[in-house]
């Protein structure tokens, strides 16, 4: 029987960057220039942050120091503006395991900003043994990962999908199309 990886929650919220009017507030270039500039002083965008400093700086981003009430946050911080993303991993104990925001755009082409965070897999567990819902939706998904992992593992033993053809299997009763 194979250990079951910890399921980690994701949360996220978007909302359009533009305002109501017609004519759009920014750019996609402008508005990740202000995104890095948020990551690297967050005070002032993010109200419950009051504190922050850059610790090191690497090829792909930099760790730094945030205060946020009375913790003390710790995050490895990564830009990637080909995806439009900086993701935020604590380095810490947090309860959080990534902050993301993700830039993107609506269905008529206004930019938008989503936020998410992933918990750490005590907050996740806790959520999942108090709620049946979240708790049966895990079930399923996790059974449907494994059922799709199983059939990609095959596939890719086998060497299909190289010429552009997929076959499409059944395995333990679980289609493998998804």
């Amino acid at each position: 029987m194979r250990r079951r990886l910890p399921c980690m929650i994701t949360l996220s919220w978007t909302r359009k960057v533009d305002d109501a009017s017609d004519a759009p507030c920014t750019t996609r270039e402008r508005l990740w220039r202000v995104l890095l500039h948020k990551a690297e002083h967050p005070v002032g965008y993010v109200p419950a942050i009051s504190d922050c400093r850059i610790l090191e700086r690497y090829e792909d981003g930099f760790l730094r120091e945030a205060r946020r009430g009375s913790r003390l946050l710790v995050q490895r911080v990564t830009p990637d503006e080909a995806a439009g993303r900086i993701t935020f991993r604590h380095a810490d104990s947090s309860d959080i395991a990534v902050i993301t925001n993700q830039m993107g755009e609506d269905e008529h082409g206004s930019l938008t900003l989503t936020l998410s965070i992933t918990l750490t897999d005590a907050p996740s567990s806790a959520v999942l043994r108090e709620n049946v819902y979240l708790h049966e939706l895990d079930a399923d998904f996790a059974a449907t990962l494994d059922a799709m992992t199983t059939v990609l593992r095959q596939h890719a033993l086998q060497g299909l999908g190289d010429a552009g053809v997929v076959e499409v299997t059944e395995v333990a009763g679980v289609a493998s199309d998804a």
